[in-house]
Order: C-alpha cells, then sequence, then structure tokens
C-alpha cells in the first residue's frame, strides 16, 4: 500500500472528534492509567496465538515517548468473545481495581444490532463516564471480512456523548472498495495480523493528534440518556455472594484475568444448583459454552418458576465465558433465583449473576 494511500486511510478513520477536556486533563497528570475493554482484537489474538505486540501496546508506547514527563499504566480487562454485556461486569472491576484516566472500548464486531445490545452498549458507555475518575472515553470501530460491524448505533451514542470515535470499519471499507487486499490485515475473518494492529494504533494515533490540536472545550457534562441506560446499574453478584450445591469453587483465569473466580459441577453428583436472593429488573447470568456437548444446559428458576435455559452448547462457543440477559421486569423487586443443571454427567461452570 503506498504510504499517501495509508496517510488518508488513516486521517479518515477519525469519524468524531467530541469533546477533548478529560482527555487534555487526562494527558496533563504524572499518572495516566489506560484502559482497554474489548474483545480478542484488543486482547491481541490473531486467530492462532497471542501476538507479541498488539494496539494496545503501540498507543501506550506512542503516549509514553510524547508525555515522556509522565507514567502510562495499561490495563488490558479484554477477552475472546466479549461484548458489551461482558463490559457491564468489567465496569466492576475498573472500579474496585483501577482508576482509569483514557478508556478505549471495542466491541463493534462481536456485539449484534439488537435493542438489549444497544442498551447494554450505551448503559456501559454511562458506566465509564460516570466513573469517580471522570475518563475520557474512547470508541474503536472494527470491522470482519464479511464487512459486519455494529458501529451505526455506536457512531450515535459517541456522537451524542461527545466522544472520540475512530471507524476503523469505514477505512477499511473504503480500502477494500479501491482493491486493497484483507489478507494484508488480517490472517482469518475477523483478527488483524501485526500489520493491522499497526494500522488501527495509527488511527487511534492520528485521532489524539487531531482532538488535541483544536483548542481546548471549555466544559463537558454527561448529557440525557439517548437510547436507554437500563443496565447503568449493573451489579455483581459473583460465587462468593450465592449458595450453591454441588458444585466447587475454582480460580478460572482461563477464562479471562477479570473473572477471578467462579463454581463447577462436581463430577458424579446427583444434583447441583446455584441460587441467590436479591432485588432487581434485570437478571444476568455468566456461564462457559462449548459448541461442542460438553456442558449441559441449565435452567433459571425464579421464584420458583422456570423462566430461561442456559444454553452449554452453542455454535458460538469454544469454552469461552457468554454472559446472558435471562428475564427482565417491569420494576425492580425482590426476587428468590435459582439456577439447576440438567445433566450433571456432563460439566458445567458458572461465573456470575448480575443484576440491574
Amino acid at each position: 500500500m503506498k504510504i499517501p494511500e495509508y496517510i488518508k486511510a488513516v486521517s479518515d478513520s477519525l469519524y468524531c472528534s467530541g469533546n477533548n477536556l478529560r482527555l487534555r486533563k487526562a494527558l496533563e497528570k504524572k499518572k495516566v492509567s489506560l484502559v482497554f475493554a474489548g474483545g480478542s482484537i484488543t486482547k491481541g489474538w490473531d486467530g492462532t496465538k497471542h501476538l507479541e505486540k498488539n494496539y494496545t501496546d503501540y498507543i501506550t508506547d506512542y503516549l509514553r515517548e510524547k508525555y515522556s514527563g509522565s507514567t502510562f499504566e495499561k490495563h488490558n480487562l479484554s477477552t475472546e468473545s466479549a461484548n458489551s454485556f461482558i463490559g457491564l461486569s468489567i465496569t466492576d472491576k475498573v472500579r474496585e481495581e483501577v482508576s482509569p484516566d483514557i478508556v478505549f472500548i471495542e466491541y463493534a464486531v462481536n456485539n449484534e444490532c439488537g435493542h438489549e445490545y444497544i442498551v447494554s452498549y450505551e448503559s456501559l458507555v454511562r458506566r465509564m463516564l460516570s466513573l469517580p475518575s471522570e475518563p475520557a472515553v474512547v470508541l474503536v470501530f472494527l470491522i470482519s471480512r464479511s464487512l459486519y460491524t455494529s458501529q451505526g448505533y455506536m457512531k450515535r451514542i459517541g456522537n451524542h456523548y461527545g466522544l472520540i470515535s475512530v471507524s476503523v470499519a469505514d477505512s477499511m471499507k473504503n480500502m477494500l472498495d479501491n482493491g486493497f487486499s484483507w489478507s494484508v490485515y488480517s490472517d482469518d475473518m475477523i483478527h488483524p495480523n501485526p500489520w493491522g494492529h499497526r494500522f488501527i494504533a495509527d488511527c487511534l494515533i492520528n485521532s489524539f493528534e487531531q482532538v488535541l490540536s483544536r483548542e481546548e472545550d471549555s466544559e463537558y457534562s454527561v448529557p440525557a440518556v439517548l437510547y436507554s441506560h437500563d443496565y447503568a446499574d449493573y451489579r455483581t453478584c459473583s460465587c462468593s455472594d450465592v449458595s450453591y450445591e454441588g458444585f466447587e469453587k475454582i480460580l478460572c483465569p482461563e477464562y479471562g484475568e477479570f473473572f477471578s473466580s467462579g463454581l463447577s459441577m462436581k463430577h458424579g453428583e446427583k444434583a447441583a444448583s446455584v441460587s441467590f436472593e436479591g432485588k432487581f429488573r434485570t437478571l444476568f447470568t455468566a456461564f462457559v459454552h462449548d459448541k461442542t456437548d460438553r456442558f449441559s444446559d441449565a435452567d433459571i428458576y425464579i421464584d420458583g418458576e422456570k423462566k430461561a435455559i442456559l444454553q452449554g452448547r452453542s455454535i458460538y462457543g469454544w469454552g469461552n465465558v457468554t454472559l446472558k440477559n435471562v428475564i427482565s421486569f417491569d420494576t425492580a423487586e425482590n426476587h428468590k433465583v435459582e439456577l439447576k443443571v440438567r445433566d450433571t454427567k456432563k460439566e458445567f461452570v458458572f461465573i456470575e449473576f448480575g443484576i440491574s
């Protein structure tokens, strides 16, 4: 790819320059905390292995060099197959363990375009913006080889909240329309190779330089809701907050380091269940699924009535965590929740309940 074409593609990726006040304030600090929330791409997976350096490393290196008087700490809270529902859970860890100054959110290839995903994405954005550290939030929109991206509603949310929004997806579409080969960017259907990660990083670096070249915005306040923030008060109920029978507590870093523990069903048990009582309007459940029949299904009972099935087998699973929106009520009330495993001859791994 010729240098002028590359420079244009990078420059054109800035979709919304947003309000720059929070970013400027973050970069004035002597110690700056960077948080990356996304899926396997942001984790650095190229389809076969984790790369030695990915776009999050390039951005961190750029900031360290440009602002050499400051210290930059990188926290990559991404995991394979994660979408904005799991992002809601990540925010609890961010609040407890990290005081972020800049947050990058990347879920455009893993999110779907239904109403629930729109609500979870806007709720996630508001949760990040509302953290006590008042971080700058940067939205990153990527694309698959089939040209799938859920950036449409994400762009509108970014505009509404005045956020820096970078559409690598738009630049890739334009390049592909003009004869660019996908294989330069990626070795599979989704995951960027080293060239692709360098390109994403250059798009983000360019956006910072363009945004910071403007005069400083005088103020920023989180605006009114655009679609819905129904899940903005999401709260995690981990294995330490529930009662269980037929399970044993496990450490589960293989499911993403921000899931510190879970419950694994004991082999040979006649019955296995997890339960808790709490006040909520919406219930979520995080568990492990796979495309084989390795994991059993489980039924969710609320106040003694079966309300949902958690599918242990899914064409989208490969032994990874999925977070399912189980049910939403009109108002928040106290409920008793029980998860019952159907087939105790198989496996089942419970990660957490989430309520809002």
